[in-house]
C-alpha cells in the first residue's frame, strides 16, 4: 500500500522534541518566530486565547490544526525542522492581516 502523497515527511522518530506554546489572539501568533534547532521536531501547544475569533495555524508543509474557537486548544507536530518553514492562519483574511509564523531553522550545514 502506498502512502498518500499529501502526508508530510515526519522524519527521524528519535529525534529529539521541542515543544513551544503558542497563543493566537489578536490576529497575531505569540511568539510569531520559533528558532528550532535543524533535526530537532517541533512539537507546538496552540492555544486560541482571542476573546472572539476562530483561528487555525497552517504550514507550508501542509502540516495544519483544526480551527480552534477561543478557549480552545490542540497540540500539533510540525514534524522534524529541517528548513525554515512559514505558518498562517487560513481563516478568511486572517493571513493578510499579518497572522504569520516563521519557523527559523538554527544550526545545521550552512
Amino acid at each position: 500500500a502506498a502512502c498518500a502523497p499529501a502526508v508530510p515527511d515526519a522524519g527521524d522518530p528519535n529525534a529529539p522534541v521541542m515543544t513551544v506554546q503558542v497563543e493566537m489572539a489578536d490576529m497575531r501568533f505569540t511568539p510569531d518566530v520559533i528558532e528550532v534547532p535543524v533535526g530537532t521536531r517541533l512539537v507546538i501547544e496552540l492555544a486560541n486565547t482571542d476573546r472572539g475569533d476562530v483561528h487555525d495555524l497552517v504550514f507550508a508543509n501542509r502540516v495544519q490544526s483544526k480551527r480552534l474557537w477561543p478557549g480552545e486548544t490542540e497540540t500539533i507536530d510540525v514534524g522534524v525542522i529541517t528548513e525554515d518553514v512559514e505558518g498562517w492562519c487560513s481563516v478568511s483574511n486572517h493571513r493578510a492581516m499579518g497572522m504569520v509564523m516563521t519557523v527559523v531553522a538554527v544550526g545545521g550545514a550552512g
